[in-house]
């Protein structure tokens, strides 16, 4: 159905992909497998229409495809799941599905509102179609881009390019949705899936195409290959994978991160207190508080009851929290800034360089190279010049870890840090964490990996409909999968009245 013939993709200097080849045939699941800025978001673009090739071809049913816009591929039938959501936030869920799937015919609200109902049931999936997507959470946004994306020009897409589609999503949400995926494979449907996460490439996928440094370095059937063997295409070097924690560190020093009775939105009475030398890990299904609580500690819901503050020696300190995002791109960066000017929106940077009548460029810059070097952000131009829009979405992901852990933060709270990161920088990143905390820092984990939560954590808690679990006392690191999942169902309620 799709064929790639000797693709390549120029950045000015910087050559993104170089001489790709790559098929897919009806009825079958590819996955694109490579480290962050290894071309594959590129490739999906181009072939989704949002951009043209330097060179080389592409062919739809053994058509040449000269694609100049998205909705010229729409109409072919080709749909895609974006990294970084494509939504209107003011709109409602049932227009942005429509804005993508109408093609120029009249908007009726209550025949889309009813479509969208039964499309999302057909997933498993209960959508609200009348809910403004902007007061929707990270997780429940990305399912609205699963449905857009596979019903794109109205009817079900016979080629589905899919970049990072269970960044977002539980590990229920997550068999959900490749269940979904092997019966539109079932239905002659041709599927491009886009993951860092190997468990779930070899659980779905028939055939795999890495990528390195805008080169093809292998291909492998699913069932004569492994996960490690994956890892290493990817990164070129063999890569351990992570393990549970199975005992917790020591708690170092008398610092504390102390939340009490804070009260927003769904969030009710928590209370929680994280010691330095510790990462507490908050599990849970989204859309079940996490968002509000975010919210409330990054100081952008004004509305908060309760309190929450570092304390030394039990008295309150001064500082600053190192804060980790749940999406790098709205929240997180300023994508028409250059990476030193992203940097200098941390307080301390910004101090430390401004001058009398003026601004310490020079020395920001410089400082930003060195975080680069550090914390293996690649730039096109290897520059800390370039706008932050133009880093692949892993290395966003890392210039804002690099912002978040390098200035002395007195507690972290990070979310999903590693949503979006090949498996070397996700390993990096929990390694950067973990030492952080070793340094006597306190560090809050919110995440919607559980194989995250597991690896990181001394101590587990989970977030169901606004309250902690267990009510008492948080579970220890070695908790089994199961007794946590249990949690995140509902299943055993654990809530103090």
């Amino acid at each position: 159905m799709l064929q790639i013939q000797s693709l390549s993709k120029n950045f000015g200097a910087f050559q993104a992909l170089d001489e790709v080849d790559f098929s897919v045939r009806p009825g079958e699941i590819v996955g694109l497998l490579g480290e962050n800025g290894a071309g594959k978001s590129t490739l999906l673009k181009i072939v989704g229409g949002e951009i043209a090739p330097t060179a080389g071809q592409v062919s739809l049913d053994n058509s040449l495809l000269k694609l100049r816009s998205p909705r010229e591929a729409t109409r072919l039938g080709i749909g895609v799941v974006h990294q970084h959501f494509m939504l209107v936030p003011v709109f409602t869920v049932a227009e942005n599905i429509a804005l993508n799937a109408l093609q120029g015919a009249v908007y009726h609200p209550l025949f889309w509102e009813q479509q969208i109902e039964k499309w999302a049931a057909s997933l498993g999936w209960k959508v609200n179609p009348k809910a403004r997507v902007a007061d929707l959470s990270v997780g429940e946004q990305q399912r609205i881009e699963i449905l857009k994306a596979l019903y794109a020009g109205g009817k079900t897409a016979k080629l589905l390019l899919l970049d990072e589609p269970t960044a977002n999503l539980t590990p229920q949400e997550v068999a959900e949705l490749i269940a979904v995926l092997r019966r539109l494979r079932d239905q002659n449907c041709a599927l491009v899936f886009v993951s860092h996460k190997l468990h779930e490439v070899m659980a779905l996928c028939d055939r795999v195409v890495v990528l390195r440094h805008g080169k093809v370095t292998g291909e492998k059937a699913t069932n004569q290959t492994s996960t490690s063997e994956l890892a290493t295409l990817m990164v070129g070097r063999t890569v351990v994978e992570n393990e549970a924690r199975t005992t917790p560190s020591p708690r170092i020093g008398t610092r504390q991160f102390k939340i009490q009775n804070l009260s927003c939105g769904q969030i009710k009475e928590f209370n929680l207190t994280v010691s330095g030398g510790e990462i507490v890990g908050l599990a849970g299904v989204d859309g079940n508080g996490q968002k509000e609580l975010v919210e409330a500690l990054a100081g952008l819901n004004t509305t908060v009851q309760g309190q929450f503050s570092v304390e030394e020696n039990g008295e309150t300190c001064d500082g600053v929290l190192g804060f980790i995002p749940a999406d790098r791109q709205s929240t997180g960066l300023i994508l028409d800034f250059d990476l030193a000017e992203n940097f200098a929106l941390h307080p301390q940077p910004r101090a430390s360089f401004r001058k009398k009548f003026g601004f310490d460029w020079t020395g920001l810059r410089t400082l930003a190279r060195d975080l680069m070097a550090r914390f293996d952000v690649r730039s096109p131009a290897s520059q800390e010049k370039t706008l932050a829009r133009r880093l692949s979405g892993g290395n966003q992901q890392k210039m804002v870890i690099a912002r978040a852990l390098s200035f002395h933060p007195s507690a972290v709270v990070a979310v999903d840090p590693a949503r979006g990161l090949d498996i070397g920088a996700g390993q990096f990143v929990h390694e950067s964490l973990r030492r952080v905390a070793d340094e006597g820092t306190p560090v809050l984990i919110i995440s919607t990996d559980l194989d995250e939560i597991l690896h990181l954590s001394d101590r587990i808690g989970v977030l169901y409909e606004g309250h902690l679990l267990p009510a008492k006392k948080l579970l220890p690191a070695g908790t089994s999968r199961e007794r946590i999942g249990a949690l995140m169902g509902g299943s055993e309620i654990e809530i103090e009245r």
